[in-house]
């Protein structure tokens, strides 16, 4: 099968791309031209085909798109993007994606959502497929997705074939993103508990989040299905963050507990000064508010389960932090240019 993924440069793109190679797909990777060299180079040493352009390109993306089979749409911006950024990448990039696998003739699309669909700033637990979007959200990025994650399940039809993964806070070995933004913050001094750290987090390891994703693009039945793809284990900020740093090389978390107001009235602060090592109000509900998911319908219907437990994904992530030169280097969150081994 040939198949497009947008935001392929990133983590779960990154992954994506190198499983479908290995299972004999022909992948190509829509790329914006001021993408990291090294992730462009990674890409290229597995054999993906790079097609320049953003999805807030509709020619580009179209151009793309012309002659796959399917798409995987990846790319999308988090909580700390401006406005226009969230609204352009998160929905216009959804809308221009759907409307040029339409034009094309594309039969599967598969779209990457994420939990903060649901995430206002209220406590989740047990939540499944059908738990309903809140009145408010905490910011744009996450309401943007959240209309695109409509627009993806309204788009199914007779000749595209639309299925929604939503995957909680990614991670494991090769994160760019995550783990160094939390071991800058921790180095820094800057790392505050919110309530102690005794919300349950929704983790997702990349491993199990990429074969839901394989899964979805092979099965038939998978349309038009909304699935969750987290760790399903209940696991809290505090020990999931605190493991994950020793993991790399980072030592202890000595930090101080702050009540979630007070991290959310922080939150704004960081919101209005931009201040990369604060942490914004997404941010803060994420750590602060419990989030628990019923992941049954990807289990019975994808033929899923987690690939990946917590305890094997961090001694996993131990080994690639230690390859990658320790803490200081996995913090800097640089791709590496060689694929992973």
């Amino acid at each position: 099968m040939e198949l497009l993924i947008t935001g392929a440069t990133g983590f779960l793109g990154r992954a994506l791309a190198a499983r479908l190679i290995r299972d004999g797909h022909r992948v190509r990777a829509l790329v914006r031209e001021g993408s990291d060299p090294a992730a462009r180079e990674r890409l290229a040493a597995l054999g993906v085909v790079e097609r320049l352009g953003a999805v807030t390109d509709e020619p580009a993306v179209r151009a793309a798109t012309a002659g796959v089979e399917a798409v995987v749409h990846c790319a999308q911006v988090g909580s700390r993007a401006p406005r226009a950024l969230a609204d352009g990448v998160n929905l216009i990039g959804a809308e221009n994606v759907l409307d040029a696998a339409r034009r094309a003739g594309v039969s599967r699309l598969v779209f990457r959502s994420s939990e903060v669909v649901t995430r206002g700033a209220e406590a989740r637990s047990h939540v499944d497929e059908e738990y309903p979007s809140p009145p408010r959200f905490t910011d744009r990025a996450a309401e943007a997705l959240s209309l695109a994650d409509d627009l993806v399940q309204a788009a199914h039809g007779d000749a595209l074939a639309t299925v929604v993964i939503r995957p909680g806070t990614l991670w494991g070995a090769d994160d760019t993103r995550w783990l160094p933004e939390v071991l800058r913050r921790v180095r820094a001094g800057r790392w505050r508990w919110v309530d102690g750290g005794r919300a349950m987090v929704p983790t997702s390891h990349v491993d199990s989040v990429v074969d839901a994703m394989v899964r979805a693009l092979a099965l038939p039945s998978a349309a038009p299905r909304v699935f969750y793809v987290t760790d399903d284990e209940r696991v809290t900020a505090r020990e999931f963050v605190t493991r994950a740093v020793a993991a790399a090389g980072g030592g202890k978390v000595d930090a101080a507990s702050l009540p979630y107001w007070a991290m959310e009235a922080l939150g704004w602060s960081t919101e209005r000064s931009g201040d990369p090592l604060g942490c914004t109000r997404a941010e803060v509900s994420r750590l602060g508010r419990t989030g628990f998911f019923n992941v049954q319908r990807a289990r019975k219907e994808l033929g899923w389960k987690p690939v990946v437990s917590v305890d094997e994904g961090m001694k996993s992530l131990a080994k690639w932090a230690a390859a990658r030169g320790g803490v200081e280097v996995v913090a800097r969150g640089e791709v590496d240019p060689k694929p992973l081994g």
